[in-house]
């Protein structure tokens, strides 16, 4: 019993700090939803050329932050499950654009998709200081 009153505690003490980060961010945390939106939309088709499926995460608690969170960690998740779906030839042309991206900060029409949704990712990760 006494385990289950920490626990809940531990949860709602968790949504009160996600209501606070709602309530510190205002429309930035619109926008940087939306950037990791479009980056998991992004991941999600890659995965279906590989012949698997992506479900929307469910954060959680209502908060926007909570929902921030879980879709962030969700697209990573999906970014390395592709990475390693990848030849060992497409890995490195990868990580040589990876590279080239974190250091510039410029996409080039070439990139993967993945590339391009991980600096969707990294926008919206900026945004809310969560980079």
């Amino acid at each position: 019993m006494q385990c289950t009153d920490r626990v809940t505690q531990e949860l709602e003490r968790g949504e009160r700090l996600d209501r606070e980060w709602d309530s510190r961010l205002g429309t930035v945390l619109d926008e940087a939803v939306e950037a990791v939106d479009c980056a998991w939309a992004i991941l999600a088709t890659e995965l279906r050329r590989f012949g698997y499926s992506a479900e929307r995460p469910v954060p959680e608690n209502e908060t926007l932050y909570s929902y921030f969170k879980a879709i962030k960690w969700d697209a990573l998740e999906m970014s390395d499950s592709i990475y390693w779906s990848l030849s060992s030839e497409e890995r490195e042309k990868d990580d040589r654009h990876l590279e080239e991206f974190e250091a510039t900060f410029i996409l080039r029409g070439d990139y993967s998709a993945r590339i391009k949704a991980l600096a969707f990712l990294t926008a919206g990760r900026v945004l809310v200081g969560d980079a």
